[in-house]
């Protein structure tokens, strides 16, 4: 479910509150979440929230169990994840590739697999905004294996979403 989003302000505590009964039922039912992520820092640019990386976290923490697909990198969560408690929480998430050559050099690829793994990236693109074929040739330049390439382009999708 998603790509949800908070645009003109942020995702607050109170947000998730009022959320857990959706999100319960989503977890209990393995549905994944998809929310729109980014960078605080950085640039500003039309579509660029306000909720603080922490928001995410807590969400993440108070589900566990649920699924949770940050898009755009998470905003640079996966960073974070070098940090064993918080790969410890962060187990079921994933980072969508979405917006990735608008936001970082394409040594993303190849930094991200190496710390959260390239099972937990996922293709994504935001088109029409972006051609896919900017992220092949990203992605075929970033020093992955074929195999890991493979999973960012679609294994890993279907092994979350069932297919």
């Amino acid at each position: 479910m998603g790509e949800i989003g908070f645009y003109s302000q942020e995702m607050t505590s109170a947000d998730i509150h009022r959320m857990r009964p959706v999100l319960s039922m989503m977890e209990g039912q393995g549905i994944a979440l998809l929310l729109h992520t980014n960078e605080t820092i950085g640039h500003s640019y039309p579509g660029k929230g306000q909720t603080p990386l922490e928001r995410f976290y807590e969400l993440i923490h108070l589900f566990p169990r649920l699924s949770v697909i940050l898009a755009h990198w998470g905003g640079g969560l996966p960073f974070y994840e070098l940090m064993p408690e918080v790969a410890k929480v962060m187990a079921n998430v994933y980072y969508d590739t979405a917006a990735s050559p608008f936001l970082y050099s394409s040594k993303i690829y190849a930094i991200a697999s190496e710390i959260v793994g390239a099972r937990k990236i996922l293709f994504g693109t935001d088109f029409p905004l972006l051609s896919p074929r900017r992220y092949f040739r990203e992605l075929e330049e970033s020093g992955l294996s074929e195999e890991d390439r493979q999973k960012i382009l679609g294994q890993n999708g279907e092994a979350l979403l069932r297919l």
